[in-house]
């Protein structure tokens, strides 16, 4: 999995990015987690999550100014450091806040509205959003090997949040029946503790990330981890490169033609559209008609996929172009197999038969697989091509999330396409 040449410095450096990259995005994804707790006393109900993605939404403002600065200013080095400062202590203050305000409502347009709460989480989207281009531009500073540090620190911000919420209790209920005995009632089991000290946990993980930061800045940990200290083949055993229209120059750079590298830059948007855009906007639609206990399930092994995603990309970081164009068109169809489910929710095909529970759960983690794992050899890719491709990953990455972000939006709030399962209802279909 890892170089059996590294020394102890090197494992240090990794573990640090590791912790660095866990500030990206583990505060939203823990936010999306803990919904469950928090629709129980805000009064938007579940219509809260839509409001949560439009607002992250919006904070994409920051990366798009990075890289118009980066398209005016070409021939400059962009500093990201600064700004990696700059966010992560935003953030550590957002998410500090957030313990103490989550639950605070304020009077406006006629009705009450969690205003902290998103206001917050504007903000927390801003170190998210920005975050994952200048961390995947602050990548570039190490070398090849490295890179699969992102998509782990990326995988453990799903996980974790995952962890904590079943550590928690968050979600688990139980239906029983109403007082004339025609219908069913959820009841949510009282959680283990309280939203405020998730948040806090969520916090602290905030405040070891940026300790992390400053030791990989201000010490010599990773003085012998950086692009120039070695020079080592990028594709190690593997003739891949035979295949994907590259040159290797003898610095081991891989040099890919632009046609490619504009298709490789597209294929991370479009797979990051789905991933981070689509998916989670409406896994109530696909999962809930086949049972709490498969929505359940599906939102908890989820995180892990990305973990397997990581995995398999130490173990074969490069693969040719026409497996990672294979293994796409194979996730798009398992995601259109979701969408359409979404569409016929509440009554989907299979529904209360073990066939279906098994099929649904198959096709929704496999769908993260199929498009995650591309998404990391592209990551590869690019970096090994330039010194900005991990910039401009990172900013399609971020782009392709917007839109399926958008896209996600308009059809579950706009024109109202899906229709929910409610937990522990009843419907003949």
């Amino acid at each position: 999995m890892f170089n059996k040449e590294w020394k102890l410095n090197e494992y240090v450096t990794y573990l640090l990015l590791t912790l660095v990259l866990l500030s990206s995005w583990t505060d939203i994804n823990g936010i999306y987690t803990e919904l469950p707790q928090i629709v129980l006393t805000q009064p938007e109900g579940w219509k809260l999550g839509a409001y949560i993605g439009l607002v992250s939404s919006i904070s994409n403002i920051a990366p798009l100014a990075l890289v118009f600065c980066k398209c005016i200013y070409r021939k400059e080095t962009l500093n990201i450091i600064p700004i990696n400062y700059i966010v992560m202590i935003i953030g550590m203050i957002s998410c500090f806040l957030l313990v103490f305000l989550w639950s605070d409502t304020t009077y406006i347009f006629n009705r009450n509205r969690s205003l902290a709460l998103l206001i917050l989480t504007f903000f927390l989207a801003l170190l998210d959003c920005t975050s994952m281009v200048t961390f995947s531009h602050y990548m570039t500073r190490f070398r090849h090997e490295f890179i699969s540090a992102l998509f782990l620190g990326e995988s453990l911000t799903m996980v974790i949040p995952s962890v904590l919420a079943m550590m928690q209790g968050n979600g688990q209920l139980t239906c029983v029946p109403s007082s004339n005995n025609d219908t069913t009632i959820a009841i949510y089991k009282t959680a283990r503790f309280s939203v405020s000290v998730y948040f806090l946990c969520i916090f602290f993980i905030l405040v070891a990330s940026f300790i992390a930061f400053v030791l990989l800045q201000w010490t010599k940990i990773a003085q012998t981890s950086c692009q120039d200290a070695t020079k080592k083949p990028l594709l190690s055993e593997t003739n891949s490169e035979n295949s994907m229209n590259i040159v290797i120059d003898s610095d081991n750079t891989i040099k890919l033609t632009p046609v490619l590298y504009l298709l490789l830059l597209s294929g991370s948007a479009y797979t990051s559209s789905i991933i981070f855009g689509m998916v989670l906007s409406i896994s109530a639609y696909v999962l809930m008609p086949y049972g709490h206990r498969i929505f359940y399930l599906g939102t908890i092994l989820s995180p892990w996929m990305f973990s397997l995603v990581w995995l398999f990309g130490t173990i074969k970081p490069f693969i040719a172009k026409r497996y990672l164009l294979l293994m796409i068109i194979l996730g798009s169809i398992t995601f259109s197999f979701e969408l359409i489910l979404a569409f016929k929710s509440p009554c989907p095909p299979l529904i209360n038969t073990m066939q279906g529970n098994i099929l649904i759960l198959f096709i929704w983690l496999s769908t993260i697989l199929l498009l995650g794992y591309p998404r990391l050899v592209i990551a590869n890719y690019v970096r090994a091509h330039s010194s900005n491709g991990m910039f401009w990953f990172g900013a399609n990455v971020q782009f392709g999330a917007l839109i399926g972000s958008i896209v996600a939006y308009l059809l579950v709030e706009i024109f109202s396409l899906f229709k929910e399962q409610i937990p522990c209802e009843k419907i003949k279909c």
